[in-house]
């Protein structure tokens, strides 16, 4: 009896995705000449997202902010972090904390609103626990004298700071901060924690998180696609210099073109420089991927940042923020139009070349391709996702 091919597709067993996965990596690992993009399964599967979520943004260190966005005591803001919400807060005593926004209690959620200011107690909303700024715990209503209140402080989130950001990591055994950004540049001429920030957008990417940090890794593109930024910054500049990596980042600068002063519209500054700057750095534009939702550029005369928060498989809340001397910031009618333009302009080609890319790994026809030699830094991004998700999957 012949056999009806719709049984036999019906009869073929389904992998499970993370099975793929796992089988899939090494050939992202391989050499960069031999070496294949990431599979579908990476972009689209829940399960994926799922182990992602645990492995990786539950287990590193993650920009949540900079320490100017809460410069007084009791300015808050709550993060959701792979599953978890974390209230970040200035003390009394000035110093920066992180917790669980949950109350030791019956684990009720304690602060709804995502930050605000002059926050004195934080006060559980359903039995009315009370707590000091710094987690402990100040008050239990009609509870026993010897209750000891000193055993149950809000559960802490670990925090660390690097250059004025503001980081925090819901593992407890995870390296200091400053272990794992030691192999960073020296970005110190920069003076970013005396930065102010200018402007701040928000956007949301219907595309899976590694997409977008692929995209900002690689500038193949960037001809076609970003007829701006292609007369300011010269691509092939990229090419010629080795990319600059380590165990939490990878990236490197790219060279204005003659007679362009910035990444801008007009191509010209509209702001001073940075002080303290070496003379090449007045022609050079860095770009950090610091791994796992940080991007990080500094220009001549600012510094834009990206953070990334993956949603789901296929959606990706973005902020990204253009900081600022203080001298700019304080000039007559400050306006970073020209500079805020350029890159949103830039930022939303980029959105929607990630999305068309998602749509493309939901097809039955996606297959992962070769890396261009150009495309070092996506490589190497690639490489450390899929090292960091087979030691997790072992």
């Amino acid at each position: 009896m012949a056999t009806n091919p719709r049984d036999a597709v019906a009869a073929t067993p389904v992998r499970d995705p993370i099975d793929q996965l796992r089988d899939d990596l090494a050939r992202t690992r391989l050499p960069l000449g031999n070496a294949r993009t990431l599979p579908a399964t990476a972009y689209v599967s829940a399960d994926v997202f799922a182990a992602e979520q645990r492995a990786i943004f539950g287990r590193m260190w993650l920009c949540v902010a900079r320490e100017a966005d809460l410069p007084n005591a009791g300015d808050f803001l709550v993060q959701d972090l792979a599953g978890d919400s974390v209230l970040i807060v200035r003390g009394a005593d000035g110093v920066l904390r992180a917790m669980y926004n949950v109350c030791r209690h019956r684990g009720a959620r304690l602060i709804d609103e995502s930050c605000g200011r002059g926050l004195s107690r934080i006060v559980c909303p359903y039995h009315a626990w009370t707590y000091k700024l710094d987690g402990s715990l100040a008050q239990v209503p009609r509870m026993d004298a010897d209750f000891d209140r000193d055993a149950f402080p809000l559960v802490p989130v670990r925090l660390g700071t690097y250059e004025g950001f503001v980081f925090v990591n819901l593992d407890d055994q995870a390296e200091p901060i400053e272990q794992y950004l030691a192999e960073l540049p020296d970005l110190r001429r920069f003076r970013m924690a005396e930065l102010g920030c200018g402007k701040r957008v928000e956007y949301t990417v219907d595309a899976n998180w590694k997409l977008i940090g692929e995209n900002y890794s690689e500038c193949y593109h960037c001809p076609g696609v970003h007829p701006q930024l292609f007369r300011v910054s010269d691509n092939l500049s990229r090419i010629d210099r080795p990319v600059e990596t380590g165990g939490c980042f990878n990236g490197g600068p790219m060279v204005l073109r003659d007679g362009m002063q910035t990444m801008s519209m007009s191509g010209r500054r509209t702001v001073p420089v940075i002080p303290g700057l070496r003379p090449e750095d007045h022609k050079l534009v860095y770009y950090y991927f610091v791994y796992p939702n940080m991007f990080l550029s500094p220009h001549p005369d600012y510094v834009l940042t990206h953070t990334l928060w993956p949603i789901a498989p296929d959606r990706t809340r973005i902020v990204c923020e253009w900081l600022f001397t203080k001298e700019a910031l304080a000039q007559p009618g400050f306006d970073p139009t020209d500079m805020v333009e350029f890159w949103d302009v830039t930022n939303r080609q980029d959105w929607g070349l990630c999305e068309r890319t998602q749509r493309g790994a939901q097809s039955r026809g996606f297959r992962p391709g070769p890396y261009h030699p150009s495309e070092d830094c996506v490589h190497t991004f690639d490489k450390w996702y899929a090292g960091r998700m087979a030691q997790a999957l072992e």
